[in-house]
């Protein structure tokens, strides 16, 4: 006997929808209007892992947000969040039959909302066109392409401003600042041996960092509390080797103990590149201006 929640009427838009930028945005708010004037479920469905991650290979792209990341964001706008395992023998199937036993037979999808390059299904066959001919009986809907002051919106764009190190230009494209999370994981602890404890942050393994390079950051602990925070994105010149790439975030005004916790990273601005220092005294001189800089911090502009 089929659920009730698997018979209410879906309608949906369907992709990896990495950084879930202001042009996925567009789509989920449209999404979400049509389905309630109708008086159906308004539901994105996203792949695990990232189809490219078995079309091309692991790590190809790397991730703006990982899957839970998407979650929450996409929750928080209001409509359902379906995730489907994207295997080599889902690459395979044709179009129509992934939409008929997948979505129409499975989900009960009556709707379906297209980006302006979408396509999927055995060769890439499957597109606003050739779906819209092929299931009369589904209600189709594409959108044009989001610019942003007559700049196409994209992943790519996202990633080029965060690889300059620009944040301020990635969270226009993304509506929101960029995200970094995961679990505290034990470090170097060097930052305790010099007056600056930090959190050694534990990201998924395929996600996207920007630029190397000391951070202004939100900090949101699992609890719910939000604290500015210092971030370091690199090796760590300055401490004892092995030099490994690692996110460590010094947290103002807080000392708790926040090992095996999950901590998110919303990154504000660039404050400086990475460096090493002749000394310890040195590099703890910078960090209290850093944290300095970062407590002054207001928005787009520094607090006078």
């Amino acid at each position: 006997m089929m659920s009730t929640a698997s018979k209410q009427k879906r309608a949906v838009t369907m992709g990896n929808f990495d950084g879930c930028h202001l042009g996925h945005q567009a789509l989920f708010r449209t999404l979400k209007a049509v389905a309630e004037v109708n008086g159906w479920t308004p539901t994105v469905i996203s792949f695990e892992p990232h189809s490219n991650y078995v079309l091309r290979g692991p790590g190809d792209p790397l991730l703006l947000t990982t899957t839970e990341e998407k979650r929450e964001f996409i929750e928080s706008l209001g409509l359902e969040f379906l995730v489907l395992p994207f295997t080599p023998e889902v690459a395979k199937l044709p179009f129509d039959v992934f939409v008929r036993q997948e979505l129409i037979e499975k989900r009960s999808v009556c709707s379906m909302f297209f980006g302006h390059d979408h396509c999927f299904g055995a060769g890439g066959k499957g597109n606003y066109e050739t779906i819209t001919a092929a299931f009369p009986e589904l209600s189709t809907q594409m959108l044009s392409i989001v610019l942003h002051k007559g700049e196409r919106v994209s992943s790519s764009a996202v990633r080029n401003a965060l690889l300059n190190g620009d944040v301020s230009r990635a969270q226009t494209y993304l509506g929101r600042p960029y995200r970094l999370s995961g679990t505290v994981v034990v470090g170097k602890r060097l930052g305790h041996t010099i007056g600056f404890p930090t959190a050694n942050l534990q990201v998924e393994q395929y996600k996207f960092l920007p630029k190397s390079g000391v951070y202004v950051a939100s900090a949101r602990l699992a609890d719910g509390r939000i604290c500015r925070a210092v971030v370091n994105i690199g090796v760590q010149p300055s401490a004892p080797g092995p030099h490994q790439m690692a996110i460590e975030a010094y947290l103002l005004d807080f000392s708790e103990d926040i090992y095996g916790q999950h901590l998110v990273l919303d990154l504000m601005a660039y404050l400086r590149p990475e460096q090493k220092f002749a000394s310890m005294e040195d590099l703890v001189r910078q960090i209290g201006m850093d944290a300095d800089t970062a407590k002054n911090y207001n928005g787009n502009h520094w607090a006078e």
